[in-house]
Formats: structure tokens, C-alpha cells, sequence
């Protein structure tokens, strides 16, 4: 698992235990919350064809152990 991958890990996880923690928040929302403005940094940087492809990849791959991280050469 990547440095980023644990980083990544511990933020979203800490925040979601926050969201269900909360009277006026829920973790579903903040997790929808999370991903669009993810969508919208990423997009800032890469194409639409990108993004989608880097989607589909993470959706095909949800039922192993850990996320694959790639990097670019």
C-alpha cells in the first residue's frame, strides 16, 4: 500500500467516523461530499476519458485487499 493510499485512508476514515459521530451530518453524505470534489480537483488536471477510465479501473478492482496504485513514467 502506497504512502498516499494510507494517507488517504486515515483522513477519509477519521472524517467519516466524524460525519456518523454527528447529529447533523451522515457518513454517506460526506463520502458523496468527498468524491465530488475529488471529481472536480482531479478534472482540474486530467481529462474526462481519464477520469473515467481511472473509475471504471477502481470499480472493477473493489473486491481485492487493496486499492492498485499506478503512476505515470
Amino acid at each position: 500500500m502506497s504512502g498516499e493510499y494510507q494517507a488517504a485512508e486515515t483522513l477519509i476514515s477519521e472524517a467519516l467516523a466524524e460525519a456518523d459521530a454527528s447529529d447533523h451530518s451522515s457518513a454517506d453524505a460526506l463520502s458523496q461530499a468527498i468524491l465530488g470534489v475529488l471529481l472536480q480537483k482531479m478534472a482540474q488536471t486530467r481529462g474526462i476519458n481519464d477520469l473515467k477510465s481511472f473509475i471504471e479501473f477502481q470499480l472493477e478492482h473493489l473486491d481485492t485487499e487493496e486499492i492498485v496504485v499506478t503512476r505515470g513514467c
